[in-house]
């Protein structure tokens, strides 16, 4: 892959989307236009680990890898911004009918696993909004699964909120405490949307898939509504 490239071609969009609704995901098959060339950006980059400090009894880079790339999008240019207000649009038809806010920035989850093989170990289940906050003023989590594994997917679970302690291990007993409610299927290059108000964490059927040189890659972006914008 070259050294130059542009966000602009690297990110686009393929014009051939298949959108599909449940009531809580919204779900958005053959999202990008050049999913092969994204996989390989990241396959060919240096993952820093993520949540983690030499100060911390951390099983990060011990049991598995657990990274993050952040890169930022530095000058974004008016087919970013078309590009963005697509999603959104469909967004607004379930959710938030106005303005969004997020962070301009191309950021990926990196995970591959190390000597951790136990499925009964799951993500830590998290929420990026408040349990009480209704879905259409949620913050929006949009996922792109960008590895070509296509294990597992995200789980969502009910129950109640744990005090969130993944910086010292990422992998929880999920269903000792929560009942799995779906898990969104994960697929090359589907992008997946939906409320953080729920219980959810990163489901893997097979760490055999993540292991060596393979890595689990899920874009991540936050959208955050502006409850004073009405445009």
């Amino acid at each position: 892959m070259s050294k130059v490239f542009a966000w602009d071609n690297l990110l686009k969009q393929s014009e051939n989307w298949e959108v599909s609704y449940d009531g809580f995901a919204l779900t958005i098959d053959n999202f990008y236009d050049q999913p092969d060339a994204i996989y390989q950006y990241l396959m060919n980059k240096d993952f820093p680990l993520w949540k983690y400090s030499t100060e911390r009894n951390s099983k990060n880079g011990i049991e598995y890898n657990d990274c993050r790339i952040v890169d930022t999008i530095g000058h974004p240019t008016r087919i970013y911004y078309n590009d963005m207000n697509r999603i959104l649009n469909l967004c607004r038809k379930h959710w938030w009918k106005f303005g969004y806010n997020w962070s301009q920035n191309f950021e990926v989850n990196c995970f591959q696993t190390i000597n951790q093989f136990d499925t009964t170990l799951q993500h830590y289940p998290h929420i990026d909004s408040a349990f009480e906050v209704p879905d259409h003023l949620s913050t929006l989590n949009m996922l792109v699964y960008l590895d070509i594994e296509e294990d597992g997917g995200t789980a969502v679970y009910e129950g109640t909120w744990i005090t969130n302690n993944e910086q010292e291990s990422l992998l929880y007993p999920v269903e000792e405490d929560f009942k799995i409610e779906q898990v969104i299927e994960h697929k090359f290059n589907r992008c997946v949307i939906f409320p953080g108000n729920r219980l959810h964490g990163a489901y893997i059927n097979d760490y055999n898939k993540y292991k060596d040189d393979k890595w689990r890659f899920t874009q991540v972006i936050f959208f955050h509504p502006q409850q004073n914008a009405r445009t």
